[in-house]
């Protein structure tokens, strides 16, 4: 009896701390319920031994710490519950609370690491959950440690096209892209719009009501010109179904005058904006047409400051930084034996070029030695720097023909001469009174070869002229990288570009030996009496791009661009965009039979020529 009587006693004094236990529990639950996080926690962390509720309370002591902010409070609790509970059903929420902790301290290593323990859905739930509120600078410290984490770099390339346009990093876009084929221009998702004709709203500075005056005629004829180029376009489109209309509208150059028209309703109805071409008027044109979802396209900048945060702004040519970046790609691939190099650059514009081409290049081990910005006044000491000589003595006596030889090694120069006393300056001569003579080499104080090339962004006459008359003085395998302009300068001859091998940057190249060239210019004749001026063409291979485009896609034409496959041109090389806002395509052109000629149409024809063998 007295066994039964203890035994039973026992029991009852279970059960009451059972009971006592729960409703402690209950009322912590309840005090966690309506926020009272302090309340809550210290009634969890009272039942945390308890043998009914422990794991329960230690879990919920944990996340009301995590809800007062005492997070290494939290974290040390969970922790505890993982060795004291190893068997919990519950250790997986575990995990994803300390999962969470790790991302909400930024501790991207751990908190990557422990996420691939939890569930496909909770990892997706955590990960789009901490992403969505990071910055750009927190998503970059996340990639650097996941690289190859879709979901980071998602978001990274989202938030780097949230970046104004000359701001990103069109580098790590494209690798972005590549790396987790995503489609980053967005475009896929624009409606399939297709009509019977489209509107064309053309944008430019026209001055209409300066044209009796014959000076504003002439200084206005690029925008008559590339009007002109546009409407040609057109006439054919409709020959072969597609129907624009294009609708012409004067800026006069003034932001006001633009903002007027917007307030007359006329450009509701366009489907496509072309121009316009200055800043007061972009400015305008470009917050409607995001507001409006109408494209825009800059038929002749190469400014990116022009597509600013708009998404459906584009330029038909490409950007500085655009240039800058296809002609190291290039650079990168022809000067392989010698990875040094010099940039310069002139002006604010020719920056951007040159720090694109800097930072491209870089990315393949190549080795900028000199990055600097000269002005015509610096020519004269760059050359000095590049030609200075010194001499040095030799003890072995060459022959002329040996001479001769050493000579056609780039950067070496035997020279010989008559002995001198180097006090009297007198000639030393021997027994027989002939001249002692002395064999010297001429040295570079730049070494031959000790660069590959010079990249040199500069449309200075002066500048593009000592560039090559000290590569050409210098007599090694230094390469250069010029603008096509350089053509145009009278103190540089094509024979003498041709023999460099210089190449050239020709962002506006047309391939005046194709037949459909021929075709155009005797169209252009026959029309307006003349041979096209470069902005004819303009005019007309933007107007082309775009009726073809929107025949296969319409209204958005843009979704034929956004795979950033090579759309072959008509009269230029053609367009690729892909993720950008800009055109992709930088032909690259060197002088052979003193004819310029792209290094794509060349290459191209090479890998033909083989095919056919």
């Amino acid at each position: 009896m007295r066994y039964l009587f203890f035994s039973l006693l026992f029991v009852s004094v279970l059960f009451l701390k059972a009971q006592t236990g729960q409703a402690e529990y209950l009322e912590a639950k309840r005090q966690f319920g309506l926020g009272n996080y302090r309340e809550a926690k210290l009634a969890f962390q009272s039942l945390s031994e308890d043998q009914v509720f422990g794991e329960y309370a230690s879990f919920y002591y944990a996340l009301s710490a995590m809800k007062l902010n005492q997070h290494r409070l939290a974290e040390d609790m969970l922790k505890q519950i993982q060795v004291k509970f190893p068997n919990w059903d519950k250790n997986q929420e575990v995990d994803y609370w300390l999962t969470y902790l790790a991302f909400d301290q930024s501790d991207y290593y751990r908190a990557f690491k422990n996420v691939q323990k939890l569930p496909m859905e909770w990892q997706m739930f955590l990960i789009d959950d901490f992403l969505s509120k990071k910055s750009l600078s927190g998503l970059d410290s996340a990639y650097a440690l996941n690289p190859n984490n879709e979901h980071i770099g998602n978001y990274y390339a989202k938030a780097l096209l949230n970046q104004p346009y000359d701001e990103r990093d069109h580098l790590l876009l494209l690798e972005l892209s590549e790396k987790f084929d995503l489609k980053l221009g967005g475009d896929e998702n624009l409606p399939i719009i297709k009509k019977d004709e489209y509107g064309i709203a053309v944008i430019l500075p026209f001055m209409f009501e300066t044209l009796d005056n014959p000076q504003s005629v002439i200084r206005n004829s690029i925008i008559f010109d590339l009007y002109q180029g546009m409407d040609l376009a057109q006439k054919e489109l409709e020959e072969e179904g597609v129907k624009l209309n294009l609708f012409p509208f004067d800026t006069k150059k003034k932001g006001a005058e633009t903002y007027n028209l917007i307030k007359t309703g006329k450009l509701d109805d366009a489907d496509v904006i072309v121009g316009p071409l200055y800043s007061g008027p972009t400015k305008y044109i470009s917050q409607f047409s995001k507001e409006n979802q109408i494209t825009m396209v800059n038929p002749v900048s190469s400014n990116g400051d022009i597509i600013g945060d708009n998404p459906y702004s584009y330029l038909f040519k490409p950007s500085y930084s655009t240039q800058g970046r296809e002609a190291a790609k290039f650079a990168s691939e022809k000067f392989t034996d010698n990875k040094k190099l010099f940039i310069f650059y002139e002006t604010d514009r020719d920056s951007i070029v040159a720090n694109a081409y800097k930072e491209t290049i870089e990315r393949d081990s190549f080795q900028v030695i000199r990055f600097e910005r000269l002005t015509n006044e610096d020519a004269q000491q760059i050359q000095i720097d590049f030609t200075e000589q010194y001499e040095v003595r030799l003890d072995t006596m060459y022959s002329q023909t040996e001479m001769d030889s050493i000579s056609q090694i780039p950067g070496r120069l035997v020279r010989t001469r008559s002995l001198r006393n180097e006090q009297t300056g007198r000639i030393i001569r021997d027994d027989n009174g002939d001249d002692v003579i002395e064999t010297y080499e001429v040295k570079f104080t730049v070494q031959p070869d000790s660069i590959g090339h010079i990249f040199a962004a500069t449309s200075s006459n002066l500048l593009a002229n000592n560039f090559i008359s000290m590569v050409e003085v210098r007599s090694d395998s230094i390469g250069i990288i010029g603008y096509e302009n350089w053509l145009d300068f009278s103190l540089v001859s094509y024979p003498q570009l041709e023999r460099l091998n210089v190449d050239f940057l020709s962002p506006s190249y047309f391939d005046v030996e194709s037949g459909t060239y021929e075709r155009i210019n005797q169209v252009f004749v026959e029309k307006i009496g003349e041979e096209p001026s470069e902005y004819h063409l303009y005019g007309y291979e933007l107007i082309w791009h775009i009726g073809n485009l929107i025949k296969d896609h319409g209204k958005y034409f843009q979704r034929g661009l956004t795979s950033g496959k090579h759309r072959p041109g008509n009269l230029m090389e053609g367009l690729r965009y892909g993720p950008y806002n800009d055109n992709q395509v930088v032909p690259i052109t060197t002088l052979e039979d003193l004819e310029l000629k792209s290094q794509r149409t060349k290459t191209e024809a090479a890998i033909d020529g083989n095919s056919n063998k």
